[in-house]
């Protein structure tokens, strides 16, 4: 194993991915480079490991036999360790160094592990795994699986959800077409009570020749759009509260909900206007 790496960490990075898709196992060891976080591939027969960091790259497949060919001297990763030596003078601060790069170690080994057997048990459902690595910051080169239904991207350490550039646009043009469309109906509903009451109230008083049952049904009927107007107007305050909700909201699950209450919001302001048309 060369202690110099042999290319970045981006690349690196990518090639756990590849060699994913190519049936090499990624194990919950790390690399014993000091300073290197990637965990280690191996063959499918355990014959060869190397790290995509540090190693040069398999010419063969997964399902090659290493074992004829020279295999990475395993005594070269003593050498490193002559040389925290040279550090005695520091002993506390390197001894924190030392607890710190252990315990991310360990943590990194652990996710690895866990990545692996839950993407197995994925792709046994059918998953697609993808040579996409979670953008998370706390996800250490995991790489994104695919859901065979919904065809989006899936993390499974931080299980999150994954956009692409181009889902993110999408919800953010449907999420502007959804508050104009709340804004018109929010306004139409209020100016549109007051010219019924109006109306209701100039036919009540200009009848004077009515009978006892026509006069009952009209005050009924001005009752019920009264009622009708008071429905409408708290039903446009909870789709502004709803709306203010959206603008400042970037879950993908809580934003579908948002949107479902602002639809019932506006069906059901649609029929109190309905209603008054039909009392008219």
């Amino acid at each position: 194993m060369s202690s110099d790496p042999l290319r970045s960490k981006k690349e690196a990075d990518q090639l756990l991915g590849s060699f994913l898709l190519q049936g090499w196992v990624m194990t919950d060891t790390i690399c014993s480079q000091e300073g290197c976080c990637f965990p280690m591939m191996r063959s499918k027969d355990g014959s060869l490991s190397f790290c995509t960091h540090h190693d040069q790259l398999p010419n063969q497949g997964a399902h090659h036999n290493y074992k004829t060919t020279p295999s990475t001297p395993k005594e070269l990763p003593q050498e490193s360790k002559t040389v925290p030596v040279k550090a005695i003078p520091r002993a506390s601060t390197d001894i924190n160094s030392g607890d710190e790069e252990l315990r991310i170690r360990r943590e990194r080994r652990e996710q690895s592990s866990k990545a692996s057997q839950v993407i197995g048990q994925k792709m046994l459902q059918r998953w697609a795994l993808l040579n996409e690595h979670c953008p998370n910051s706390s996800c250490y080169a995991v790489p994104l699986v695919r859901n065979p239904e919904t065809h989006q991207m899936y993390c499974v350490i931080c299980e999150n959800i994954i956009l692409t550039e181009q889902e993110v646009m999408e919800l953010e043009n449907k999420k502007k077409q959804d508050n104009k469309k709340q804004a018109k109906q929010s306004v139409e509903p209020i100016q549109k009570p007051s010219t019924t009451t109006t109306t209701t109230t100039t036919t009540a008083t200009a009848t004077a020749t009515d009978t006892p049952n026509s006069k009952r049904q009209k005050v009924t009927s001005a009752t019920t759009q009264a009622s009708s107007n008071d429905v409408v107007t708290k039903l446009s305050k909870k789709m502004d509260e709803l709306t203010q909700r959206v603008e400042n909201c970037h879950d993908p699950k809580e934003l579908c909900s948002l949107f479902k209450s602002i639809k019932q919001c506006a069906n059901a302001i649609q029929a109190c206007i309905e209603v008054n048309k039909a009392m008219r």
